[in-house]
C-alpha cells in the first residue's frame, strides 16, 4: 500500500466520523471539521515530504542550505 492508498483510507475513516458529528451537531460544523482535519493531514503529508528530502539530501552529503547553516554553529 502506497500513501495515496494511506492518504485515501484516512479520508474515508474522517468523512465517517464527519458524517456522525453531522447527525448530532449539524452538518455546516461536520463540514468545517472535515475542511480543518482535512488541511491538517495535507500538511502533515506536506511537512513530512519536505523533512524526509532534506534528510536524505543531508545524508547524502549535498544537505540543503538550512542544514548547513546549522552545522556551522
Amino acid at each position: 500500500m502506497d500513501v495515496i492508498d494511506e492518504r485515501g483510507l484516512i479520508y474515508v475513516a474522517v468523512l465517517f466520523v464527519c458524517s456522525a458529528l453531522a447527525v448530532f451537531a449539524g452538518p455546516a460544523r461536520a463540514a468545517a471539521t472535515f475542511g480543518v482535519v482535512a488541511a491538517s493531514i495535507e500538511g502533515a503529508f506536506w511537512l513530512g515530504g519536505n523533512l524526509s528530502r532534506q534528510y536524505t539530501a543531508h545524508r547524502r552529503g549535498g544537505g540543503e542550505p538550512v542544514l548547513a547553516l546549522l552545522e556551522e554553529k
